[in-house]
């Protein structure tokens, strides 16, 4: 099977053969996991995920489902290179009921931001899908 490239090249990938470029093997991790934050009137940050790689090698495609939230609850899904206290990468708001699918690169960790609110209930559910790739050295 050919696959048009730019400038008119073209690479031959039937049965893992590369004609234009070097293969690269990846690392390919599926986590799923279901999250159940009890809420606290002050906004507050819970952290996701963590990973322990090298960040700039780090690819990973996902789901990010919020199930319930207390009324007026802005929820937003933060990405950051060097921790939680560093850099942010990249930042979505989620809305309660809703799925957000994601394609992120370039982080280490991955935090749910609660805004402040009057009422603690219901608890903060949802779950998480996501694919991490990551080269082999």
């Amino acid at each position: 099977m050919l696959h048009s490239l730019t400038n008119n090249q073209y690479a031959n990938v039937s049965n893992g053969n590369f004609s234009c470029c070097s293969q690269k093997s990846y690392v390919q991790d599926q986590i799923c996991f279901p999250f159940n934050i009890i809420p606290v009137t002050n906004s507050f940050f819970q952290e996701l995920y963590v990973a322990g790689i090298n960040p700039t090698k780090l690819f990973s495609t996902g789901t990010i489902f919020v199930s319930s939230a207390p009324v007026s609850r802005i929820i937003t899904l933060n990405f950051y290179i060097g921790g939680s206290a560093s850099t942010l990468v990249n930042s979505v708001q989620i809305t309660p009921g809703t799925t957000l699918s994601f394609t992120q690169s370039g982080f280490d960790t991955i935090e749910l931001a609660v805004s402040a609110c009057h009422t603690n209930t219901p608890n903060i559910t949802g779950n998480v899908c996501m694919t991490v790739r990551y080269p082999v050295n």
